[in-house]
């Protein structure tokens, strides 16, 4: 039998040899403390290396996927702009329509509080030449006698005068264009005893009617703002908003048709504007002329379902108005506040549709519709000498006799403040 070795170094060796086999099988068996895997994102544009204007989503790709996240937070431009909460780790910002650089940040926490960052970039568009010229874009409404609507008209019929001189078509279209409207409602102390109820049925109806771009809002106001819905593409969007609504008050017209405006502003498509409402405004502050000046730079297009007496003969497509006063004007300046806001409607290319009962709403909704979606589209860029700022008058003609066209009737370059 032999005896274990006495010798020192082969003890040690040994004894090494053990060391190293416990470490491997501990190792091997995932008894040794592991770290996690460090928190990493990477923020994702639409594109790269692209400008980017308008709605833009962000999306934040999270390593590892099942990270316990408390929150993330988007940054445009060193703002905030957007928190999530919960996946998907993704956000719609509006950067706006300025041909700009952006800058784009996404801070990441989990549930410990330590943050992870990533950042992407857009660049503008690098221009070389810039050309002081700006499409002017017409939409063009042809009627014959009968009011029927013409429609198989070529580019070859039509001419457009820009302050009297001759333009050259550069673009011609037939058929609708993506619209974004705002549909105005009165809900003063006038429209109670159901009659709201039907004109929030008639705007359902133009809702209804519209296309898969097409957007709409509505606004409900009396001498303040009663009711206000996000711009939608479906009826169904409208139903909790437009529920309950409460009449009373008076007439603030020109106010919230410049509140119209404004929701116009940021959109993008064919701006348009409906106003319902008998246009007997003895409440607003702003003066029409100064809505007429924000109007000129949107160039939307605007109907004006006018309420009037039923005891109006039905002859009279736009009977008088009568004799009113306010606390800010007298008779004659309101009646020139009427005037004002009839030749706004004329200039943009819409026109007054007079009913004489609150069941006709429905019908006019449906006719204004109707109207937008049977359009020429024409295009031109206006000659440098055809006037040097301020208002230009804009005249479209069509070569067959006796037939009725009607467009936006103006546009401001280098606009002049009105007051």
């Amino acid at each position: 039998m032999k005896q274990a070795s006495s010798h020192p170094t082969a003890a040690v060796a040994t004894c090494v040899a053990v060391i190293s086999i416990l470490s491997s099988q501990v190792s091997g068996g995932h008894l040794e403390a592991q770290d996690d895997p460090p928190l990493e994102v990477t923020l994702r544009l639409p594109q790269l290396g692209v400008a980017l204007f308008g709605e833009v989503e962000l999306t934040a790709e999270i390593y590892p996927p099942d990270t316990d996240v408390e929150r993330v937070e988007f940054f445009v431009d060193g703002r905030r702009r957007a928190t999530v909460r919960q996946p998907p780790w993704s956000a719609t910002v509006d950067v706006g329509q300025q041909n700009v650089a952006h800058e784009f940040v996404v801070h990441v926490y989990d549930a410990t509080g330590h943050r992870t960052s990533s950042s992407a970039d857009s660049p503008s568009i690098q221009i070389d030449d810039v050309l002081d010229v700006r499409l002017q874009q017409l939409y063009v409404a042809v009627e014959n006698r009968a009011r029927r609507r013409v429609l198989d008209l070529e580019r070859g019929e039509f001419k457009i005068f820009d302050n009297g001189k001759r333009q050259k078509i550069s673009t011609f279209e037939r058929g609708d264009v993506p619209l974004s409207a705002v549909l105005l409602l009165d809900a003063s102390s006038s429209m109670s005893g159901g009659r709201l109820d039907v004109a929030v049925g008639g705007a359902r109806a133009f809702v209804e009617g519209m296309r898969e771009l097409d957007q709409a809002k509505v606004i409900l106001h009396s001498d303040r703002l009663v009711r206000e819905t996000p711009f939608t593409s479906t009826s169904t969007d409208l139903e909790e908003t437009l529920m309950d609504v409460e009449t009373g008050g008076g007439t603030a017209l020109n106010d919230h048709l410049f509140l119209a405006l404004a929701r116009l502003e940021r959109v993008q498509g064919r701006r348009v504007v409906v106003i319902l409402s008998d246009g007997i405004d003895v409440e607003s502050a702003l003066p029409i002329r100064y809505v007429s000046w924000i109007a000129h730079q949107l160039q939307p297009v605007i109907y004006w379902i006018r309420l009037v007496n039923s005891d109006v003969p039905a002859w009279e497509e736009n009977p008088p108005f009568g004799e009113h006063h306010s606390y800010w004007r007298g008779y004659e300046q309101h009646q020139q506040e009427i005037d004002d806001l009839v030749q706004m409607v004329e200039e943009s290319g819409g026109f007054i549709h007079a009913i004489r009962s609150i069941d006709e709403v429905d019908r006019s909704f449906r006719w204004i519709l109707a109207d937008l979606r049977n359009q020429y589209v024409l295009g031109y860029l206006p000659d440098a000498t055809a006037g040097a700022g301020g208002k230009h008058e804009v005249e479209v003609r069509v070569a067959e006799r006796g037939l009725r066209v009607r467009t936006r009737g103006s546009y401001l370059t280098s606009p002049p403040w009105p007051f």
